[in-house]
């Protein structure tokens, strides 16, 4: 889909190497339900292929296990986690991919924002690791016609392991509905039907394209009987070019002329019998409308533009402040990544997704007591407007010194350095010099900064040498 450049790093612990770390394949999603009028039924669901873990041989074959960890926090701590292992079994120590193995954690969440982080782990190959941050929002209940969120679940699966109201729903995460003959399979939820008295109503679903073109729409004909209906059903994709589609269900009155909820979700197609179609050209309003900046919005709104403040040129700082309105400051950060994005030719635009990872780095491993928001701290700043480092090295507190880094970029200026202290012993490492031009310059860093004592009571280790 991209091309990915590959980046060598050596990192240094004193004089310790560090074991690379490799990225497990885990493809979660997060979907709510409703459970009652207090909380939210929050499930965490979650699938990996059989080909990620390493095997060892067991009484039964050969077993892979993964470690698993996800934790909830709000603005006050973490109010919720949860600890498990996920396992998959192979006739051989090597298997060949055969099947996606899936698992739901249910969690119950008052209406909120969380920060959520999950952490999984190869128990038999530690250096095959995954971690990620992202934030979830639940709403507070309404007295209004509803929709839960949309879930995806396997077509044919009649595992008794995910039922739920009676009926198959095994998840699918992934989005991927593949096959010469696929078919789309979903689940939800419709909400306070007979309190709203809807009588007769439909349910719409739709596949849009991405010009938000309808390529398939049917409508399912429902009854106000309850004030928790469940939707279970699956629809046949033939015909469809392989492609990016968007799922949307809607709750429609009878006459189809009331929308009272809609509820939208990406889903990947891949039919071999129906490559992807070369489709037209989009003027730049329909590719915007397209794009993900069209729907950001709100507290996610505000730190896209905070973040894309760190690579701005002066004259984009300008026109971002110049925009007052939402629609303003979508189509802002829509063209400040298009005109980053080094082939428009891919779904994807690798730039951001580069820069995406480096906010997740930065939010796992430079958070503190000071920056709750790892990507605020001095390292997460410099990872982020500058990309990883080419070697960073790292001291220990001892006798002579505080913690300290020193990170070096090759391929800027000819070679440059970035010096961060653990001043406070807090885990906040401060850039306290840099031999970057425009950079903070403070030669004498370590004995103004890094020095543990002064006079120094143990002066066998020198302080560094530091590039000018």
């Amino acid at each position: 889909m991209s091309t990915r450049v590959a980046i060598i790093i050596v990192m240094l612990l004193g004089v310790t190497c560090l074991k690379a770390q490799r990225t497990l394949d885990v493809t979660a999603d997060v979907v709510q339900f409703r459970s009652s009028e207090a909380a939210s039924k929050w499930e965490f669901h979650y699938s990996f292929p059989d080909t990620c873990l390493r095997y060892v041989l067991a009484p039964t074959g050969y077993v892979g296990e993964m470690y698993c960890r996800l934790d909830v926090a709000s603005d006050t701590g973490i109010v919720a986690s949860d600890e498990w292992v996920a396992s998959a079994a192979s006739p051989t120590s090597t298997p060949s991919h055969r099947q996606f193995y899936s698992g739901v954690r249910t969690l119950f969440l008052n209406a909120g924002s969380y920060k959520v982080s999950f952490v999984a782990r190869d128990i038999n190959d530690s250096s095959k690791t995954t971690r990620t941050t992202f934030r979830s929002n639940i709403p507070v209940p309404g007295m209004r016609p509803a929709l839960s969120d949309i879930m995806f679940v396997m077509p044919g699966s009649s595992s008794e392991k995910f039922r739920r109201n009676g009926l198959s729903a095994e998840p699918n995460p992934r989005h991927e509905v593949i096959g010469n003959d696929p078919l789309l399979c979903i689940y939800a939820e419709v909400y306070n039907a007979r309190r709203s008295a809807l009588g007769s109503f439909d349910i719409g679903v739709s596949v849009l394209d991405n010009v938000r073109e309808e390529q398939f729409t049917t409508f399912i004909p429902m009854k106000d009987i309850s004030d928790a209906l469940v939707i279970r059903e699956e629809f046949s994709l033939l015909g469809i070019p392989t492609g990016v589609y968007t799922l949307q269900v809607r709750i429609l009155s009878k006459d189809r002329q009331t929308v009272y909820d809609t509820k939208e979700e990406r889903f990947y197609l891949l039919n071999p019998d129906a490559p992807a179609a070369s489709g037209r050209m989009l003027t730049e309003d329909e590719q915007f409308q397209a794009s993900e900046w069209a729907v950001t919005t709100g507290s996610q709104l505000e730190l896209e533009l905070e973040l894309s403040d760190l690579l701005a040129t002066k004259s984009e700082i300008d026109v971002r402040k110049g925009c007052t309105d939402e629609r303003a400051k979508q189509r802002y950060l829509f063209r400040f990544w298009k005109i980053r994005d080094p082939d428009e030719t891919t779904l994807a635009n690798e730039r951001l997704d580069v820069f995406r990872g480096h906010f997740k780095r930065a939010q796992t491993f430079y958070r503190s007591p000071t920056y709750q928001d790892g990507w605020r701290s001095d390292r997460g700043v410099v990872l982020l407007k500058f990309g990883q480092p080419t070697q960073i090295e790292r001291f220990d507190h001892n006798t002579d010194a505080k913690p300290y880094e020193t990170w070096f970029y090759q391929e800027i200026q000819g070679g440059v350095h970035f010096y961060f202290v653990d001043v406070t012993l807090q885990q906040n490492y401060k850039l306290v010099h840099s031999t970057m031009i425009g950079q903070i310059n403070q030669p004498n860093w370590f004995n103004l900064f890094a020095r543990a004592f002064s006079p120094n009571p143990n002066p066998v280790k020198q302080q560094p040498t530091v590039p000018r």
